[in-house]
């Protein structure tokens, strides 16, 4: 059933075409950047909270709400001509975004351990992201194609019937028994999440090159096509570029529990942390088409490491508090986007391929910083 909703949470054509319907309705850029500030604070700030209603509450009531409200959002949309509108439907995203996450994961993790069967939980994630990753590239091209022909307005009631079937298929999710019985989270422990992965010294480093890695390629995700454009890769090919980023993740999510046969999950994630920095360092130096073709690689990558870390995180923590720790480390991932988004502004104040230089450079500093403070604890 998690499966079906996250094909039917990413199925939504209306995402390829956002900027011409905000465009549509005459919104300036200055407010969009306001509603896309508006989304990453309520993001932040109900983290760490969500997770802690997750471990006190049932995880699948949690689900159902933020896609329910996810699909509320859209509703807004269809008929919002105002900013204040527009700002109502983000907040719905935003928090409907904060009570799914940490739950999902949390949610699947135990229902695996009923089974006896944790040890495909790295497989279950990849495949769920497979599933999510195919719906986008489709998503993408049927919303372009709708988009010629018909008016902006048809993706969006198009993704609010896809956001509809996924609240209807997360009612049929149903809860581990062990959970409904065992000790509740506090309210008063909120940062047990935050202890848990610091007194873990493996861990605090793993969540640590996952976070800047995850956000440094977060600006690979947002700016490809500024860097095309500015490498005179003519707009022509831009679909093409969208669907490779994408459908190059399949085979590292797919991989992930494989490579866990080769090598320790930590030397796994610190090698990748090590290609998504020297990758940017590359792009920054030397800037160029075959830049694009680097992108897949780090795009490669980038596939593995959710599958990884989040294996790591969960085998590791205990069930009262395992929605209220994914939520914390993803608090700490959407700050470290902000951190690295104004190393980024302030490189893109000379040029884009500055700002990717720089980045690079925070990421292999944080790796070096990462290898000497291990050393340090291990001597």
């Amino acid at each position: 059933m998690l499966g079906w909703m996250r094909w039917f949470e990413a199925l939504i054509p209306a995402y390829t075409i956002e900027r011409l319907f905000w465009e549509s309705r005459t919104i300036t850029m200055q407010e969009v950047v306001y509603l896309e500030m508006l989304y990453a604070v309520l993001v932040v700030i109900l983290e760490v909270p969500t997770g802690v209603l997750a471990d006190r509450l049932e995880r699948r009531r949690l689900l159902q709400i933020g896609t329910a409200l996810e699909w509320g959002s859209f509703v807004v949309l269809l008929v919002s001509f105002s900013f204040g509108g527009f700002a109502l439907a983000i907040a719905l995203s935003g928090i409907g975004a904060a009570l799914r996450s940490g739950a999902e994961n949390a949610l699947l993790y135990e229902t695996l351990e009923q089974d006896g069967k944790t040890e495909a939980f790295e497989r279950w994630v990849g495949r769920l992201n497979v599933i999510g990753i195919v719906a986008a590239v489709l998503a993408a091209i049927s919303g372009a194609l709708l988009a010629t022909r018909f008016p902006f307005e048809l993706n969006y009631v198009l993704s609010i019937v896809s956001l509809f079937i996924a609240t209807a298929c997360s009612l049929g999710l149903v809860e581990p028994r062990r959970v409904v019985t065992e000790e509740r989270m506090t309210w008063a422990d909120i940062g047990a999440g935050f202890r848990f992965v610091w007194h873990d010294h493996q861990l605090l480093a793993l969540s640590s090159v996952f976070i800047v890695t995850i956000g440094a390629f977060n600006f690979i995700d947002e700016f490809w096509q500024l860097y095309a454009r500015d490498v005179e890769v003519s707009i022509y090919w831009f679909g093409m570029i969208s669907t490779v980023l994408l459908l190059i993740q399949i085979p590292g999510q797919l991989l992930a529990p494989v490579l866990l046969h080769i090598t320790t999950v930590a030397r796994w994630l610190h090698g990748i942390g090590w290609g998504i920095g020297l990758g940017f360092v590359i792009l920054g130096f030397f800037p160029g088409q075959v830049g694009l073709v680097w992108m897949a690689g780090m795009a490669f990558l980038i596939g593995i490491v959710e599958p990884l870390y989040l294996g790591a995180l969960h085998h590791r923590v205990p069930s009262v508090i395992r929605a209220t720790t994914e939520s914390s480390v993803s608090m700490l991932l959407h700050v470290s986007i902000i951190l690295i988004g104004l190393v980024f502004v302030i490189g893109a104040g000379m040029t884009l391929f500055v700002a990717f230089l720089w980045i690079g450079i925070v990421v292999c500093m944080h790796q070096l910083l990462i290898i000497f403070v291990t050393w340090k604890k291990d001597a």
